[in-house]
């Protein structure tokens, strides 16, 4: 399945768009007050991915197991020391809600570990490849 998500950042508007299987939809992420860009960083929204992945796929996992779960809370934490430098120390932390034995919800928590798209991506080190770049005059002047 295809995953989208785009940016478009103006003077004047901050829109941002993610899809899955073609269906997208606007996602609410400040623009940055009194500056261009985002409110919100790339390193935030990178490690919002992977709470997010790991929210959802322990819900997905736990219902494909019979696992009842009643909340997922995951937090995760990390570094970036300068600008273009990659993220290191990244961690996270899962607290599980469910009335099931605590074996079986640790072995439910292992295998979401072991099977999330988005940790795996990064843990891989997923080419990421720039294929298109076009300049668009405007009409202020540079």
């Amino acid at each position: 399945m295809e995953y989208t998500a785009s940016v478009r950042s103006t003077a004047d508007a901050h829109e941002v768009h993610v899809g899955t299987g073609g269906r997208a939809r606007p996602l609410d992420v400040p623009g940055r007050d009194g500056a261009p860009g985002s409110a919100v960083s790339g390193g935030e929204l990178l490690f919002l991915a992977l709470a997010t992945c790991f929210t959802n796929d322990v819900h997905r996992e736990a219902a494909a197991r019979s696992v009842p779960v009643d909340g997922v809370d995951v937090e995760v934490r990390g570094r970036f020391d300068a600008p273009g430098a990659t993220a290191h120390d990244v961690v996270y932390r899962v607290i599980v809600t469910s009335p099931a034995p605590e074996a079986v919800v640790r072995d439910l928590v292992a295998h979401v570990d072991a099977i999330a798209e988005v940790h795996g991506s990064l843990r891989a080190g997923t080419p990421v490849t720039l294929t298109d770049v076009r300049v668009e005059r405007s009409a202020t002047p540079a």
